[in-house]
C-alpha cells in the first residue's frame, strides 16, 4: 500500500525523460533537479521531523571497523550510536540519520583514523543497497542510472536528495544529506562521494576519475589525502556536495547489465523497504523500538538520543501528533509478542522477559488488554489454524 502511495506522491513530479529509460536520446540534457518541484514542499513539511535513512546506508562501514579495531570496539561504536548490533550482518529497516553520523564519528575514534570516510570510501557501493542498488545499476546507461537514483531517493531517506545538473559541460551530480550540522559531516560527505562514484564506475570502469570532487565543508586536516583517494582535484567549501564530470559520460552503457532477464522495479524497492521511511514521528519511534527489542528492553532515553532530541521534547511532539510514547511501545511489544508466540518452543515467561516485562503476569495483562485474549489463548488459536 505504501508503494502505491509513493507513486501517487512522486510520479507527478517527474518529467517524461525521467520515467523513460532512453531520456538521454535528446540532443541536449536539461537540468534535472528535485529542488525545483513540488517535492520541496514535501521535504519542508517533514524537516521538523528527525531524518531517517535506510540501514543499508551503513554498507561496509561496520565490517571495516570490525576488521580494523575488533568486535569489542565495534560493539561500543554501535551502542554509542544507539544502533542494534544486528546491523552488523543485517540491513533491514530504517535508522536515524543522527545515529548513522554518530556511528561514523565513533568509528573514527575506535579505529584511530582521522578522515575515516576517505579510508572506506573506495569500498562503499550502491550494490550493497539491495533492490534500490539493483534498480539503479540495471539502467541501460549512466544518465538513466543517475536519474533513477534521484527518483528513488525518497525510498532511501526521508530527507536526503540527489540531482543531476547538466546544462553543459562539465555536468554535476549532487547530493544533499539530511543533517549537515553533525561533527561527523565531513566523513559523511567523503562516504557519500564514494557511493556516488560507485555508480559512475559501474558504467565507466574502475579506473575512471571525475573532473573534480565538490565538498561543501572546510578543508580537513591532511586535506591532500582526499585528492589521493579520489584521484582528481578537490574543491573545498563548494556550494554543494557532488562531483563534476564530462557531459558525454552520461551516454556510457554497461557491457552487461545485472539481472537483465529479471529486472528490478520501483515496486520491488518499495516492498523491500516497506514503502519508504516512517512518515510520522510516532512511526519513527515505533521503528526504533522494534530494533531495540532485538537487543535489550526499549528505552525512551535511547530513542530520544537516536533522534537527537530531549526526552520531554520527544514526548511533547508525540502528543502534538496525537500519540503517546507508552501506547506506541505497548503496541510494538504486542506486535512482537504475536510473532514470538507463533514459535512453539518459546515459553511465555521467556517472551515476557525478552520484551522487557518485569513479570509474566504483567505481560499477560498487557497482552489481553490489547488483544482481548491471553497469550496462551492466542497461541492456542494459532495451533488450531
Amino acid at each position: 500500500m505504501k508503494g502505491i502511495q509513493f507513486w501517487e506522491r512522486y510520479s507527478t513530479l517527474l518529467s517524461p525523460r525521467m520515467l523513460g529509460c532512453e531520456f538521454i536520446a535528446q540532443s541536449q540534457m536539461g537540468c534535472v533537479s528535485f529542488h525545483d518541484s513540488g517535492l520541496v514542499e514535501a521535504r519542508q513539511s517533514g524537516m521538523s521531523l528527525p531524518p531517517m535513512i535506510s540501514a543499508k546506508a551503513l554498507g561496509a562501514m561496520p565490517q571495516f571497523v570490525l576488521d580494523v579495531a575488533g568486535e569489542r570496539r565495534l560493539i561500543a561504536a554501535m551502542r554509542a550510536a544507539e544502533l542494534s548490533y544486528k546491523f552488523v550482518d543485517e540491513r533491514s529497516g530504517y535508522i536515524s540519520a543522527h545515529s548513522l553520523a554518530t556511528f561514523i564519528h565513533e568509528a573514527a575514534w575506535s579505529t584511530g583514523l582521522k578522515n575515516i570516510g576517505l579510508f572506506w570510501s573506495p569500498h562503499l557501493t550502491v550494490a550493497e543497497y539491495g533492490a534500490w542498488g539493483r534498480y539503479v545499476l540495471s539502467a541501460p546507461n549512466l544518465g538513466t542510472a543517475l536519474n533513477r537514483a534521484s527518483f528513488v531517493m525518497p525510498l532511501h531517506s526521508s530527507t536526503d536528495r540527489a540531482w543531476l545538473e547538466s546544462p553543459g559541460s562539465p555536468a554535476r551530480y549532487c547530493y544533499d544529506f539530511g543533517i549537515k550540522s553533525h561533527r561527523a559531516y565531513p566523513d559523511v560527505g567523503f562516504s557519500a562521494i564514494g557511493v556516488i562514484l560507485s555508480i559512475f564506475k559501474a558504467y565507466l570502469g574502475a579506473n575512471w576519475t571525475p573532473r573534480a570532487v565538490l565538498l561543501n565543508f572546510h578543508k580537513v586536516t591532511n586535506a591532500n589525502e582526499a585528492e589521493d583517494v579520489f584521484r582528481c582535484p578537490v574543491i573545498w567549501d563548494a556550494p554543494r556536495l557532488g562531483i563534476e564530470f564530462d557531459w558525454c559520460c552520461l551516454h556510457a552503457s554497461r557491457s552487461s547489465r545485472p539481472n537483465a532477464e529479471n529486472p528490478t522495479t520501483v515496486d520491488d524497492i518499495a516492498r523491500e523497504r516497506l514503502g519508504g521511511p516512517p512518515e510520522t514521528l510516532s512511526e519513527r519511534v515505533a521503528e526504533l523500538a522494534r530494533q531495540q527489542l532485538h537487543d535489550d528492553a526499549v528505552s525512551i532515553d535511547s530513542i530520544a538520543r537516536s533522534l537527537d532530541v530531549g526526552v520531554r521534547t520527544l514526548q511533547r511532539r508525540l502528543e502534538a501528533e496525537g500519540g503517546r510514547y507508552r501506547n506506541i511501545i505497548n503496541r510494538v511489544r504486542i506486535e512482537r509478542a504475536t510473532e514470538l508466540l507463533a514459535l512453539p518452543t518459546e515459553a511465555v515467561s521467556d517472551i515476557a522477559t525478552a520484551l522487557g516485562y518485569e513479570t509474566s503476569n504483567n505481560f499477560s495483562r498487557s497482552f489481553k488488554r490489547q488483544m482481548g485474549i491471553s497469550p496462551t489463548e492466542f497461541r492456542s488459536t494459532l495451533y488450531r489454524k
